[in-house]
């Protein structure tokens, strides 16, 4: 089986991690090494591969498909409200996931984002990331918050995502306190909308039908 180069997202590789890549011993991977068809390097006074190595043995090897068709990987960034947007936020957390990307080896990177309520699942980015995801376009999803891609139902969304071996990471654990407090605001309010949207729209329909009957 051939190695899909996306796979090597890693600036430096252990012998160790070689085999488990191709299916042989540890042992085979540092013989390898000492015969020189792989070129390690001593970083931290440990011996470690550079991706461009294992990429050049693998090469040689006829290991590595070089005709597959790559995915892309997506950076997605969302914000609640055009306020958040017009003073930078939006912004802000793009560059704060292009920071950490840029170390991952990213391939193919391009940018969606929203501005619209994480409770909204018809947001037009989030459509259209999925769009990607379904046609198996997107090797890897970065978002800066697991509530990015949506309030709720995260769960629904790894698991298709999972389907199509495309994965989600998450580039901060913690949430930025005084934004989620503005848009758990903001998701309050818009459901408070909706249900009374919906509840005068029952209520209408209750009194034409007391008022048909009246008549």
């Amino acid at each position: 089986m051939k190695i899909n180069i996306q796979e090597l997202n890693k600036e430096f590789y252990k012998s160790g991690e070689i085999a488990k890549l191709i299916g042989v011993s540890t042992r085979t991977i540092q013989n390898y090494c000492l015969n020189g068809k792989i070129k390690e390097n001593l970083i931290n006074n440990r011996r470690q591969i550079k991706r461009e190595a294992v990429i050049d043995f693998l090469k040689s090897q006829n290991l590595l498909d070089e005709n597959i068709k790559y995915r892309k990987d997506i950076i997605y960034a969302r914000v609640s409200t055009h306020k958040q947007n017009n003073r930078g936020d939006l912004e802000r957390q793009i560059q704060y996931i292009k920071d950490y990307v840029i170390f991952q080896n990213p391939y193919n990177l391009e940018i969606i984002t929203d501005i619209g309520s994480g409770l909204n699942d018809n947001r037009k980015g989030l459509i259209k990331l999925l769009d990607l995801v379904l046609n198996n376009q997107v090797g890897r999803i970065f978002i800066l918050y697991k509530d990015r891609l949506t309030r709720f139902g995260f769960n629904y969304i790894k698991n298709l995502c999972d389907f199509y071996k495309t994965e989600i990471i998450i580039v901060s654990k913690e949430n930025d306190d005084k934004n989620l407090s503005e848009e758990l605001a903001e998701d309050i309010i818009s459901i408070i909308h909706s249900f009374s949207g919906k509840l005068y729209g029952m209520r209408r329909k209750i009194q034409e039908s007391i008022d048909k009957e009246l008549k």
